[in-house]
């Protein structure tokens, strides 16, 4: 998997110009380790286009006043909580604020749903499960409501994601999903990885940020396993 993804680095390194450093697996997911031996957790959510312009909305004032982030994303298998943690931070990236509070309820692994206040008044909810039948495709959507105006990286009333290209042959439906023009032959996700490393070498001053963002999710993590236990909110 890193050859792969690392190779897709090369290229847009080569291209660009940018210094060195190579994709490597992490305890909690993909890091990048520098020439320096510095490791820095990657956020590929962050760089996720459907993400960056919904930053673009909020910080924009395209939308009035945000008031609430409401988030829904259900795999088939995996971590709840962590998925939950991602989700957080995801909020937290698009409001520019830390959390200040989360109450939690789970489902043993099956389901997470939190609520989270932000330190700037913003709230967010979440929704997340693992339920879904082996080998379905994850089921995401994430919308923002303010005082004037909504936002969503999903088409109204679209229930599944949207592939690129659909084809109908003898042989029945293909899709295509590549969206990049620079990086093809990877899943949406490891784009979105290649990417994620690509900022962090363009942009040095990340490093510290991610790695403290990457903690903070741990921190999440945890809040939500304390919160779903002692039946009460947890205030950082």
């Amino acid at each position: 998997m890193c050859k792969k993804l690392n190779a897709s680095l090369e290229t847009l390194r080569d291209k660009y110009g940018c210094p060195a450093g190579a994709i490597v697996t992490g305890s909690e997911g993909f890091e990048l380790a520098l020439p320096d031996g510095k490791k820095v957790a990657l956020l590929p959510w962050r760089v996720e286009r459907r993400f960056v312009e919904l930053k673009k909305i909020v910080d924009g004032k395209t939308l009035e006043d945000v008031s609430t982030f409401r988030f829904a994303h259900f795999t088939a298998g995996g971590d709840s909580v962590k998925l939950a943690a991602k989700e957080l931070d995801l909020a937290v990236f698009l409001a520019d604020s830390p959390v200040r509070q989360i109450f939690a309820v789970r489902n043993g692994n099956a389901a997470c749903n939190i609520l989270a206040s932000l330190e700037n008044g913003m709230s967010a909810s979440v929704e997340c499960g693992t339920m879904l039948p082996a080998g379905a495709e994850a089921m995401d959507r994430h919308e923002i409501i303010a005082r004037r105006g909504v936002a969503s990286d999903r088409v109204v009333d679209t229930q599944v994601p949207q592939s690129s290209i659909y084809t109908w042959t003898d042989s029945g439906l293909d899709t295509y999903t590549d969206v990049d023009t620079e990086l093809f032959g990877l899943t949406n996700e490891q784009v979105w990885v290649v990417r994620a490393a690509f900022a962090v070498l363009m942009k040095p001053e990340l490093v510290e940020k991610w790695n403290d963002a990457a903690a903070a999710v741990r921190k999440y993590a945890d809040a939500i396993v304390e919160s779903a236990a002692d039946n009460k909110p947890v205030v950082f």
